[in-house]
Parts: C-alpha cells; structure tokens; sequence
C-alpha cells in the first residue's frame, strides 16, 4: 500500500525545512536542556541524528521502506553509543524530543492551518510514531548488543586473570 499523497507531501515539506528544524532541536537538546553537552561530540552527534531523521524523512515514514534499513542504521547508533559510554537515556530523549520538533514544527507551519482528513493526521502521526519507536528499540538492541560483548570480554579477561592468579599461587583450576 503507497503512502498517502498528504503523508507524502507533509514528508517533503519536513525535508525542505529540515535546516530549520535540526537548528530548533540543537537549541533545545543541546543548549537548554545539555543533553550530551558533557561529550566532546555531542552537539555534531544530535545534528547527525536530527540530520538522518529529517533530511529523509519521506523514506523514514514510507511504508516501502524496509523495518531492516532502520534496523540497521539504529542498532549501528546504539552500538556506537555503548562504545562512546553515552547514556542511552540521553540518545532516547533526543530521539523523542525530534519528534516533538517535527510535530511543533507540523503546528506552527501553514500545513496545520489547512483543512485535511482526520484519518490523514491520524496516518500521518501513525507513520511518524512508527517509525521513532522503531527507532528507540533498534537503538537499545544495539545498545545492549555492545554491553553484553564488552560484559563477555570483560569476564574473558576476568577468567584469564583467575587462571593466572591460581596457577601463580599454586592451586588447581577448580580451587
């Protein structure tokens, strides 16, 4: 089933303002609210995420746009962010509050104003939700991928260190 021509057009007109958009955000996140202003990169990772989010947008609420795509985008960030020691928290906030961006921004702009279905706002919010709860969750798997790698190195390590230790001090491995 093709996106609806409003969902579409609504998409299309996000992207056009996308600048606009992502500059209200970094005011937000960034500035007043310091979300991951205590990381050496963290004003150029929310514009990244506000950058990927909004500049596609019509792919991002497509209905043809593969759950994988996003998938994979998401678990890589949360990989990345496991990594970085980023509070995932702070990611998830900034993720909901871009979308509360898009919409304030939906609100303010002429696009509100104009007499439209209500089954198409609803559509149209649907799609948006969809697509940033997919996000939140491909995140966090991503997220506790890398914590439950670095947990089984960190026990490989552990266990290496118990060997050597018990081997040094002369007692057997089940000791």
């Amino acid at each position: 089933m093709a996106i609806r021509t409003f969902e579409l057009e609504f998409a299309k007109f996000i992207e056009r303002f996308h600048e606009q958009i992502k500059e209200a955000f970094i005011e937000d996140t960034f500035h007043k609210r310091e979300i991951l202003s205590h990381y050496q990169l963290g004003r150029e990772m929310l514009e990244d995420l506000a950058d990927s989010v909004v500049s596609e947008f019509t792919k991002n609420i497509d209905k043809r746009t593969a759950v994988e795509e996003v998938a994979d985008q998401y678990v890589r960030l949360g990989i990345r962010c496991c990594e970085e020691r980023l509070s995932f928290s702070e990611i998830v906030r900034a993720l909901i509050l871009l979308k509360r961006h898009i919409w304030l921004f939906f609100q303010d702009s002429n696009f509100a104003g104009q007499p439209f279905d209500v089954r198409s706002i609803v559509a149209l919010n649907n799609r948006t939700a969809l697509f940033f709860d997919r996000a939140v969750y491909y995140f966090l798997v991503g997220f506790e991928q890398a914590s439950s790698d670095e947990a089984t190195e960190l026990e490989g390590l552990y266990g290496a260190f118990l060997t050597r230790v018990r081997r040094d001090l002369g007692l057997g491995e089940d000791s």
